[in-house]
C-alpha cells in the first residue's frame, strides 16, 4: 500500500483526485528531514532535526488518515501524537518530542493539562490513545508501516542529560523552528510550485557589501568636528570587527553615525570570520539582523540599507519585517492539516528571515524568541550564525531583562552552538550589569568605542535646561514658546497631550505645524517626516509636536527642542533631535518643562519619570553632566533597582522557560505591556488594500507586508471598544484583518479619542 502525506489541487483550485499527483508520505518525511537537518546543522542540532523530520507526521500512516485524504468529511485525527510519544518515551529525545508535538498546534508545556507528559501518558491506555488520535493503530504498527512500506529507518541518538532547563528551552525552540520551516516549505513546494520557484536564496557577500558601504562613507564630508568623530567611530568599529565572536556594546551619542558604522562592524566581522571556513561550512556567518524598538524608524533604516545595496544585489537583499499583520493560526485552526487553504495562505505570508540583511523590531525578535507558535518560531533558526545589531537597547522592559539578556548570552556564547555575535547600541547604555545575580550567564560585553566619554563631550551639541522644583507650564505657554521660534520641536508624554498642544499651535499658525504619534500609520508618518525635513532644510517655518516615537533614531535636526518631563533617557534622546548635525557652533537649547495638566503613559513610564525627578534633584549640576555615559549609567542602575527583577525567578518568562512551560513563556513575553491589534486604515494605499481584501477575500504575502505600513495598533481594550461601536470591521471573515471604518484625520490620524489613551 502507498501512503500519502498530501493530496493535490487542480489549476482551478479544486481537489485533484488523481493520486499520481499526490505527495507520498515517504517523500514528504525525507524532504522535511533533509531540509530541517540543513537548517539545524549550523546550530549543532542536525541529528535531532533529521529524527524530528522523520517522526513529525508518523500518524499519517494510520488508515483513517489515509481515508481522510479521499473524504474531507473525516475529522478529528491527531497525526503528530504518535511521533511525539515515540520520541519522548521510547527514544528519550525530549526536544524532538516537543518539536513534533508542536508543529501544528504550538509547543506544549511539559506538565499539566494538554501537556507533553499527558500525550506520552495516553499511550499506555489503548482506548484513551484511540480517542486522542482518532485512529486504531498502535505506535508500533505505524512504525512498522514506515519501515516496511517506505524503507525509513529511524536513527539512534544518545540520550541527552538536561541540566539547564532555560538553555534547553531555547534549544527546543530552535529545533522546533527548523522542523516547522522545513514542513512549511515542503508543503508549499507541493501545493504551490510557482511560489517556491519565486523564493530567492541570496548570499550576504559581506566583502562586496562592505566595499559598497565604504565607498558611500568615503563620499561623505570629512570636515568639521562632527564628521571627524564619525570617522573615529567607524575606525573603532572596523578595528573591533577583528575580535572573536561574542557580545559587544557600542556607546555613542546621537548623530555619531551608529547606523552605518555598526553595519560596517557587522560586515567586516563576517568577512573576517568567513575567510577560513569553506563555502558549505555550517559555521559560516549567514546574515545580519538589525533589531529596532519602534516601527517608526524601521522604514527609515531599511531605506538607508536599500539605497546602499538594492541596485547591486536586488530587492531581496534587505527584508523589512515588523508588525504582525499577516494572518496567524487561530484557536479554531489548531489541529487542522496543512491542506486547509486559509491556513496555507497564512503560512505563505509568514517570514522565515532568509534574507541576508533583516531589519525588524524588538517586539518581533524577542516575542518570537520566546513564542511557542509555529508561525512565530519559523524564523528562529535564521538567528544562528548571524550578527545581531540591537539599536536603542534602553527601551527593553526591565521586568524581562533576565530572560532577554540570558537568551542573547546563550546565542553569543563562544562555547555554545548558535555562533551569533550581538552588539547592543545606544547613546544611553543601560546598566544591565545592575541585574547582577538575575543573569545566570553573566554580562561582560566588549565596548567597541575607544572613547565613549570623550566622544560624548566632543559631540555635545545641546544644553539641557531643567525646570526649577515645582515649576510648571501650561500648554498655552508652551505653544507660545514654540511659535516664538520659526523651527521648533516639542516631545510630550501622551497622544492626548500631543493632540491638545498641536491644536493650540494650529489655531495660531496656518502653516508649518505638524503632529506625530502612533495614531498615524507608518506610511503617513513617513510622509510627514519627509515634509518636515524639507521645511527644515529650506529654512521654512516648522513646528513639530510629537510623542516619544520621535526620540529613537529619527533623523531630524531642529535648532531648539522642548521636552515634557519624563524618563531621563527620553530627555537625552529628544536632545538628539536638536542641532543633530552640529550646524550651530554653540550648543542649542533643549528646554525640559513640567506640564501643568499633562498625562503619563501606563506602566513603568511613570516610575521612570518619578525616578528622574528624584535623581536630578540629587544632582544640582545635572545640566552639565546629562550628556555623559557615566551619568545616565548611574540613573539606569538605580532605575533597575526599582523596576528590574533581583532574581531570574522573578522574571515570568525566565521562570516559565525553566519549567519548560512554553505556552506560559509566550504569554508572559510582551514588550508592549498589553497585546495590541493592528487595524488597516483607509489612507492612500490602505484604501486599495481594503478594497481588494473585500473583493477577493485574501491578500498576497507582499500585500500583507505592505499593509503593515497602513495600519495602526490598538490595545485590546481599545480594539474591543472599537468593535462595539462599529469603528472597525472585518472584510473577509476567514482572514484576521480588521479595517478602521471611522474618522482618520490627515493631521491627527485615527480619530475618536474617547477610546483609552495609548502609551
Amino acid at each position: 500500500m502507498e501512503y500519502y502525506a498530501h493530496t493535490a489541487v487542480r489549476a482551478d483550485g479544486k481537489p485533484d483526485p488523481d493520486t499520481v499527483k499526490w505527495q507520498l508520505l515517504s517523500t514528504h518525511l525525507r524532504n522535511v528531514a533533509e531540509m530541517a537537518q540543513r537548517f539545524a546543522a549550523p546550530l549543532g542540532l542536525g541529528a535531532e532535526a533529521w529524527l524530528a523530520g522523520l517522526l513529525h507526521d508518523l500518524g499519517k500512516y494510520a488508515k483513517r488518515f489515509q481515508a481522510r485524504l479521499h473524504d474531507n468529511s473525516i475529522h478529528g485525527i491527531n497525526h503528530w501524537a504518535a511521533g511525539t510519544a515515540h520520541a519522548g518515551e521510547s527514544l528519550k529525545q525530549l526536544a524532538v518530542a516537543f518539536a513534533v508535538d508542536g508543529h501544528h498546534t504550538g509547543i506544549p508545556a511539559l506538565d499539566g493539562n494538554e501537556s507533553l507528559k499527558q500525550t506520552v501518558k495516553r499511550r499506555a491506555d489503548q482506548k484513551a490513545w484511540q480517542e486522542w488520535t482518532g485512529c486504531v493503530e498502535s505506535i508500533l504498527e505505524l512504525l512498522d508501516r514506515q519501515r516496511e512500506s517506505d524503507g525509513i529507518q529511524l536513527p539512534s541518538l544518545p540520550r541527552r542529560a538536561v541540566n539547564d532547563r532555560f538553555a534547553e528551552a531555547l534549544r527546543t525552540r530552535m529545533l522546533f523552528s527548523c522542523l516547522v520551516d522545513a514542513d512549511f516549505l515542503d508543503t508549499e513546494a507541493h501545493f504551490k510550485p510557482p511560489v517556491t520557484a519565486e523564493r530567492v536564496s541570496r548570499a550576504l557577500e559581506a566583502e562586496r557589501a562592505l566595499g559598497l558601504l565604504q565607498e558611500n562613507l568615503a563620499a561623505k564630508p570629512a570636515d568639521g568636528q562632527v564628521n571627524q568623530r564619525r570617522r573615529r567611530l567607524l575606525a573603532d568599529c572596523l578595528a573591533a570587527a577583528a575580535k572573536p565572536p561574542g557580545l559587544f556594546t557600542l556607546t555613542a551619542p546621537t548623530g555619531s553615525g551608529k547606523t552605518l558604522s555598526s553595519l560596517a562592524f557587522a560586515l567586516q566581522h563576517i568577512a573576517t570570520r568567513n575567510a577560513a571556513p569553506l563555502a558549505n561550512d555550517p559555521r559560516r556567518f549567514r546574515r545580519i539582523i538589525v533589531v529596532i524598538p519602534f516601527t517608526s524608524i524601521i522604514e527609515q533604516t531599511a531605506q538607508v540599507y536599500r539605497d546602499l545595496f538594492e541596485r547591486e544585489f536586488g530587492p531581496d537583499y534587505v527584508l523589512e519585517h515588523h508588525s504582525a499583520v499577516a494572518p496567524r493560526e487561530r484557536p479554531e485552526d489548531q489541529g487542522r492539516d496543512a491542506e486547509e487553504e486559509r491556513l496555507r495562505r497564512a503560512r505563505l505570508a509568514a517570514e522565515n528571515w532568509a534574507a541576508p540583511l533583516v531589519v525588524t523590531t524588538s517586539v518581533q525578535f524577542f516575542e518570537s524568541l520566546f513564542s511557542n507558535r509555529p508561525s512565530d518560531c519559523r524564523k528562529l533558526h535564521s538567528i544562528g550564525r548571524s550578527v545581531i545589531l540591537f539599536d536603542e537597547v534602553q527601551t527593553l522592559p526591565p521586568r524581562l531583562v533576565p530572560s532577554f539578556l540570558s537568551a542573547v548570552r546563550l546565542l553569543t556564547d563562544p562555547e555554545g552552538f548558535y555562533g551569533a555575535t550581538a552588539v547592543f547600541m545606544t547613546a544611553t547604555q543601560p546598566a544591565f550589569a545592575a541585574a547582577g545575580k538575575a543573569l545566570p550567564y553573566g554580562w561582560n560585553p566588549v565596548e567597541i568605542s575607544s572613547e565613549p566619554e570623550a566622544m560624548a563631550e566632543a559631540l555635545r551639541r545641546t544644553h539641557i535646561e531643567l525646570p526649577a522644583r515645582d515649576e510648571s507650564a501650561s500648554w498655552e505657554a508652551i505653544a507660545q514658546r514654540l511659535l516664538s521660534n520659526s523651527q521648533s520641536l516639542c516631545v510630550v508624554n501622551t497622544t492626548k497631550d500631543a493632540r491638545q498642544l498641536f491644536q493650540l499651535l494650529r489655531s495660531r499658525a496656518s502653516e508649518g505645524c505638524f503632529h506625530l504619534s502612533s495614531r498615524l500609520c507608518p506610511a503617513h508618518r513617513r510622509e510627514k517626516l519627509d515634509a518636515i525635513r524639507l521645511r527644515l532644510r529650506d529654512g521654512l517655518s516648522c513646528r513639530l509636536v510629537s510623542t516619544q516615537l520621535i526620540e529613537a533614531g529619527v533623523d531630524l535636526d531642529f535648532p531648539i527642542a522642548f521636552r515634557a518631563l519624563g524618563p531621563l533617557d527620553s530627555i537625552i534622546q529628544t536632545a538628539g533631535r536638536c542641532n543633530r548635525e552640529g550646524r550651530h557652533p554653540e550648543p542649542c537649547p533643549v528646554i525640559v518643562f513640567r506640564p501643568a495638566d499633562g498625562g503619563l503613559p501606563r506602566g513603568a513610564y511613570g516610575i521612570a519619570k518619578a525616578k528622574t525627578e528624584e535623581f536630578l534633584a540629587r544632582h544640582p549640576n545635572a545640566s552639565n553632566e546629562l550628556h555623559l555615559p557615566a551619568f545616565y549609567a548611574a540613573y539606569f542602575s538605580e532605575l533597575y533597582g526599582l523596576l528590574g527583577p533581583q532574581s531570574r525567578h522573578d522574571d515570568p518568562v525566565f521562570a516559565a522557560s525553566e519549567a519548560l512551560d512554553f505556552p506560559k513563556a509566550a504569554e508572559e513575553c510582551g514588550l508592549v505591556g498589553d497585546e495590541t491589534r493592528a487595524v488597516l486604515v483607509k489612507w492612500k494605499q490602505g484604501e486599495e488594500l481594503t478594497e481588494k481584501l473585500r473583493r477577493e477575500k485574501h491578500l498576497t504575502a507582499d500585500e500583507c507586508r505592505r499593509a503593515q505600513r497602513y495600519s495602526v495598533n490598538l490595545y485590546q481594550s481599545e480594539f474591543f471598544t472599537a468593535q462595539a461601536r462599529d469603528y472597525v470591521y472585518q472584510p473577509a471573515e476567514s482572514w484576521n484583518f480588521w479595517v478602521w471604518n471611522s474618522d482618520y484625520n490627515d493631521d491627527l490620524g485615527l480619530g475618536h479619542l474617547d477610546l483609552t489613551e495609548p502609551v
